[in-house]
């Protein structure tokens, strides 16, 4: 312990050295200058043979725009000889240079190197560490290249294409010495200050890790896993040595971040701590490229590196290797059947080959040596695996369009040998079923399954047979793996399946949360948003794209993502959750998250996902690193971690016994509301009523409390409590422990607990608002208001408070218009910066000495710039996200 605290000190008192010189580098240039870093234009070789023109070159001013110096160098098709460009550099002194390009997405991979110095390469996959769009599919991302030693004076760069085929394209270079967190074309400390009337541009200094107020790395353990692994008790994670439980307020990050060069992973570590983080889901393949049976080594080194950066911030890592759509199986493959294209979705869960190349994955992942300190299994600091992402037997995907024959054929096998266990013979189970189907070779010992759509319709003696062996075979999978990680490599963290959701909610969903209560906790994935559509709408954004701005505020019934319904007393979380853009209203997701996480006692709560070491400079279709998600994270960590809002009482208890599932009887989750007549308003508060069925679920009980359903070989009656905080007719939902209210009908929810107030939502139209601790007015159409205690005391004697503001972002120079059936059309993506629209409002603190209490106004950084009065009357500033209030 003592060693990583010397380290971590060491480590941040450079990177703060660091960072604190970066904010005023001077202005060095290729012909030399001072300063710590070099920036030079890459279509200003001083030779080449690349083309002096190419398709994706900037059209127009605004492309243009995107661009360093307004152009870039680049080539596009087949070539007979190596492309290649060298340049002249001078360094102002001498030392190690990190050296970065910004370039054409992952387009022409490269080797590099200066004077007579060995080869370095950038290969097809490396870390983008920031997006910036030029086009539809044509961008410039900055990638780090490497390290090299220089002295002062002239040198020869050469770069050549490692590839004759193919795009690729270069916009401009960076040697640097001190920590680069790329912000497209701006040169380190250089801001663009492009706004626009009424919103400002959110381009936040290099943090250079001061003490600050807004700091929660307090929040975390020296060093993740200090006190233990986590492991599970009961319905929470737990610290395994003190028994202390762990509320994770967490991110995704993709595994190419894993490659990130090293002073952008400790940015990033810092960064995410520093914003309440302790947990980072790491979300990539790990195989080689060119041979997915095998561990790619440079891969696992980048994560080893990645996990140990997080852990020197206290910070847990969750390891998510395997998901179908990335691994494409060669044609001609032992894994028999598979062409360009088609997906091994189901293939895990069956086939003994793939099983065993997949558990020789985790092998190697947690078994190698690690030069950062423990083997991945034995370190504490990993405190999750996830076995399989977003795949399941009672999914769509599982379909002979999907899986190809051979595969088919030993899955039939497999079924034909589980209904000879139960009926003697495959021909004896079709007499059975009195069901044929086309497909069945009883003679083969085979039966053939029917489409998901009969199995959740029909439910028929050969839809319950076929679902059992699915459900019984995907939880034998699971069960089976998770026992080889703990037992076999001695993996003693937790472990749990998958997060997808099936072809039927009601019948077949529940079958498939059964085949994952054997291990340690549940999971889940949910997205919200309006209607988008577009060719690539599912993951990108798009000009000419349709979409709805949509409030989740206004949509509760329609069943959130946030809405946690907890399995068999285990650990519930969702490991992947945003409001994709486009969408103006998106403010209200981390307040949400946090409040109603609490509320519902759920123990993760992962956004998705991370595009880099720092705020991202435009908007992408999920992004996180943004002013209204992520830069709301100071207050809601603190909410979800601290528990600043109670955790609600049980209000539906669904206790469900596991042959009426296999039967097909389904269960009352995900069901349309008409729950009335089973509501019980009249019921005393703290009582429940015992009820042989519930034949549906009112989404809106997860704003009252807490939701379970309990799956037993018994079953047992389920439980209804007072759910007399829904108000239909107002439209407004109060959670039982009286600290949230949420009004659907006029788009805001409030929290009034002792240490945490907030307004959500529209607010305009709500006047002055009166909350325990305060009283908020503002103008502003859609927006976040919140106050949190920062010492543990109620609002009401608090000597230190955060009061945090939000409203809506969006690119500079964003554009739609009115489109068709009703929806907006995008008209320009725009670029960077994001723009923040000016804030406004009053707050009155209410309590006898506000007017003793001073304010402070903070940047983004969380360091002081102005001081503006006492809380007794706090005027709104249109630039200012966050202000300390002191006694």
């Amino acid at each position: 312990m003592r060693r990583g605290t010397v380290f971590l000190a060491m480590a941040l008192g450079l990177l703060t050295g660091a960072c604190a010189r970066a904010q005023n580098p001077g202005s060095p240039k290729i012909g030399g200058g001072g300063g710590d870093f070099v920036w030079f234009e890459a279509e200003s070789p001083r030779a080449t043979n690349f083309p002096a023109r190419h398709s994706f070159m900037p059209a127009n001013d605004t492309e243009k725009a995107v661009l360093s110096g307004g152009a870039w160098i680049g080539a596009e098709g087949p070539r007979s000889l190596p492309l290649f460009l060298e340049y002249e550099v001078t360094t102002p002194s001498a030392g190690s240079y990190d050296f970065y390009a910004r370039k054409f997405w992952k387009h022409g991979p490269f080797r590099w190197r200066f004077d007579q110095q060995p080869w370095q390469f950038v290969g097809k996959d490396p870390a983008l560490l920031d997006d910036a769009s030029i086009r539809q599919f044509v961008g410039a991302n900055w990638v780090g290249a490497g390290t090299v030693s220089l002295t002062a004076g002239k040198h020869t760069l050469r770069i050549e294409l490692t590839e004759n085929n193919g795009a690729a394209a270069f916009d401009c270079f960076v040697l640097t010495k001190v920590p680069f967190l790329p912000r497209g074309k701006s040169k380190p400390g250089e801001k663009l200050n492009r706004t626009e009337p009424g919103w400002f541009a959110f381009e936040p200094d290099l943090d250079a890790f001061q003490p600050t107020s807004l700091d929660l790395r307090g929040l975390n353990e020296k060093v993740a896993g200090e006190n233990g692994f986590i492991v599970r008790k009961g319905e929470s994670f737990v610290h395994s040595k003190t028994g202390q439980p762990e509320r994770f307020w967490a991110v995704n990050a993709g595994g190419e971040l894993t490659r990130m060069p090293p002073a952008a992973l400790r940015y990033l570590a810092r960064d995410l701590a520093k914003k309440g983080v302790n947990l980072v889901r790491i979300h990539g393949a790990l195989w080689k490229d060119d041979n997915f049976r095998a561990i790619d080594p440079e891969k696992l080194a980048g994560l080893q590196r990645f996990v140990a950066a997080l852990k020197s911030e206290g910070i847990y890592s969750c390891l998510s290797i395997y998901f179908p759509l990335w691994l494409e199986i060669p044609a001609g493959d032992s894994l028999a059947g598979y062409t360009p294209g088609k997906k091994p979705f189901s293939l895990l869960f069956f086939n003994p080959e793939f099983q065993a190349i997949y558990r020789s994955w985790w092998k190697t992942l947690l078994t190698a040596p690690n030069p950062s300190g423990e083997p991945l299994g034995r370190d504490p600091a990993v405190a999750l695996t996830e076995l399989c992402n977003e795949d399941s037997y009672l999914f769509w995907t599982f379909s002979y369009d999907s899986i190809p024959p051979p595969q088919m054929a030993l899955l039939e096998k497999q079924f034909g040998q589980w209904l000879a266990k139960k009926y003697g013979s495959v021909e004896a189970a079709l007499a059975a079923w009195k069901q044929p189907d086309a497909k069945d070779k009883p003679t083969e010992g085979r039966a053939a399954f029917l489409p998901i759509w009969n199995l959740g319709n029909q439910r028929s003696l050969r839809s319950q047979d076929t679902v059992a062996f699915l459900a019984q075979s995907q939880r034998a999978f699971f069960d089976s793996t998770a026992q080889y990680l703990k037992t076999e490599l001695g993996f003693q963290a937790s472990v749990y399946g998958s997060n997808w959701v099936t072809g039927e909610a009601r019948f077949l969903g529940p079958l498939d949360k059964w085949s994952n209560t054997g291990l340690d906790a549940m999971d889940r994935h949910g997205y919200f948003g309006g209607k988008h559509e577009g060719p690539r709408a599912s993951y990108s954004l798009s000009v000419g794209d349709l979409y709805e701005d949509k409030s989740a505020l206004k949509s509760p019934d329609e069943g959130l993502p946030l809405f946690d319904l907890k399995w068999n007393g285990l650990p519930s979380m969702v490991s992947e959750v945003n409001w994709p853009m486009p969408n103006r209203y998106r403010a209200d997701l981390p307040i949400l998250a946090a409040a109603y996480g609490a509320l519902q006692g759920s123990s993760a709560i992962h956004f998705f996902a991370l595009s880099g070491p720092s705020w991202s400079q435009q908007h992408g279709k999920f992004d996180l690193q943004v002013p209204s998600v992520l830069g709301q994270s100071p207050a809601a960590a603190l909410i979800f971690r601290k528990g600043l809002v109670k955790t609600g009482p049980t209000v539906i208890e669904v206790n469900l016994k596991q042959a009426s599932l296999f039967a097909l009887q389904g269960a009352p989750v995900s069901a349309p509301v008409n729950l009335d007549a089973l509501r019980a308003a009249d019921l005393p508060s703290g009582q429940t009523k015992s009820l042989d069925t519930l034949p549906s679920l009112d989404p809106l009980a997860y704003l009252v409390g807490q939701v379970r359903a309990n799956i037993s070989e018994a079953g047992a009656p389920s439980k209804l409590g007072s759910l007399a905080g829904i108000d239909r007719a107002k439209k407004v939902a109060r959670s039982a422990t009286g600290e949230l209210a949420w009004n659907w009908g006029s788009g805001r929810a409030v929290i009034a607990a002792p240490q945490a107030n907030g307004l959500l939502g529209f607010l305009a139209d709500a006047g002055t608002v009166s909350l325990p601790g305060m009283t908020i007015t503002s103008q502003l159409d859609y927006g976040a208001i919140t106050l949190v205690s920062l010492d543990g005391l109620p609002i009401a004697t608090s000597k230190k408070l955060l009061l945090q503001v939000m409203s809506e972002d969006k690119n500079w120079g964003w554009k739609t218009a009115p489109g068709d059936k009703g929806l907006q059309r995008i008209e320009s993506l725009g670029g960077a910066p994001i723009l923040v629209k000016n804030l406004n409002g009053t707050v009155n603190l209410t309590r006898p000495d506000a007017a003793s209490l001073t304010v402070t106004a903070l940047d983004a950084n969380g360091y002081p710039v102005a001081k503006l009065g006492t809380a007794k009357t706090i005027l709104l500033r249109p630039d200012t996200l966050y202000y300390l209030i002191e006694k």
